[in-house]
């Protein structure tokens, strides 16, 4: 009851705030649109180191599919304070938003400068480093993926980069240090919006200078530490998580309730993607969004973790990366977090 009563307080401030006219009233009417915000903001900005703990243990705490729309509808605010309580609860090395974010923006409602603002003063307030993929819906309108980028490059603890004249929004890794020694990777990766040469304008794909770049990242981490392990997070699947649903060892809960919409919406042209990952030998786990499950979905296939976030009214997910162990199956615990 008290949260309820704290997300009504919230709500009915916000909208007594645009009712009373002023900036946000204002940005109301445009939707918050950043159009060419990109222009004008450099996100080549150099990421931080991360560290494990005393055990070699790094946690993430990761959302995904939020679909805020103006920040201050009461589903918005919701999720919003559910998003502030678990990062305060359980204070993870890292928060990440795996795509979706926002939602298209054409419902009527909408405000993207807003949301991006709101989300991005949650983690700025707590102290919190916070990493972000786009995902299909984010780019939709009143703003492309690149501009969401360099709209939240803003803020200190948002960790996010583009690595300059390659396609999507943003591409960039983050590296983490056990005992002085950089022993694990996170890979982000943009898996873009929609594939307009394709008729039926499916889902985007990752394209050859993404595919080159993964490629080349894991080469050179390889170089660092040759036993480097890598954790890579990306909005849409590549074609692998449907054959780990259908192939691989399911993780507690497993695959079953996701088989048949994984196949629904596989996406053939990713396939490059997941050439890569397998032929280098140390990606250990792609996690994922796009999928809306009601809990943690994951399954153990040829050596790596095929992880699909749950949809944040129901739940998040916490995955712990014990980055001291010598192989992928024990190198991952995956938790679903009720909100």
């Amino acid at each position: 009851m008290t949260n309820f009563i704290c997300t009504l307080i919230a709500f009915l401030t916000a909208i007594s705030t645009v009712l009373s006219g002023g900036a946000l009233a204002e940005e109301m009417k445009t939707k918050g649109d950043i159009s060419s915000f990109a222009q004008t903001v450099n996100v080549q900005k150099e990421l931080p180191d991360l560290y494990a703990d005393e055990n070699g243990d790094f946690t993430v705490l990761q959302f995904t599919d939020t679909h805020f729309t103006t920040g201050i509808t009461f589903s918005d605010i919701s999720t919003l304070k559910k998003m502030e309580k678990l990062t305060a609860k359980y204070d993870p090395d890292l928060v990440v938003i795996s795509g979706d974010m926002l939602d298209d923006g054409n419902d009527g409602k909408f405000n993207k400068a807003y949301v991006l603002r709101t989300v991005a003063e949650i983690f700025e307030e707590a102290d919190q480093y916070w990493s972000y993929v786009p995902g299909n819906n984010d780019g939709a309108n009143y703003g492309t993926a690149e501009d969401v980028v360099a709209y939240l490059s803003q803020y200190e603890h948002c960790l996010v980069a583009d690595e300059p004249d390659i396609s999507g929004g943003c591409q960039y890794s983050l590296d983490i240090y056990t005992e002085g020694e950089m022993t694990h990777s996170l890979l982000f990766i943009d898996t873009m919006d929609y594939d307009n040469e394709d008729p039926d304008h499916t889902y985007g794909y990752v394209h050859e200078d993404q595919v080159n770049w993964c490629k080349e990242e894991i080469d050179s981490k390889k170089q660092i530490n040759e036993n480097v392990y890598i954790s890579v997070f990306l909005h849409e699947n590549t074609p692998d998580f449907s054959r780990a649903a259908r192939n691989g060892e399911a993780y507690k809960l497993g695959y079953p309730t996701l088989m048949i919409r994984l196949e629904k919406y596989n996406i053939p042209k990713n396939q490059p993607l997941d050439d890569v990952f397998n032929q280098s030998g140390c990606v250990g786990l792609l996690s994922m969004g796009h999928n809306h499950p009601a809990t943690v979905q994951c399954s153990y296939y040829n050596g790596t973790y095929y992880h699909v976030t749950p949809k944040p009214v129901i739940s998040s997910a916490l995955i712990t990366i014990h980055t001291e162990s010598d192989n992928t199956r024990d190198m991952y615990d995956f938790e679903a977090i009720y909100m």
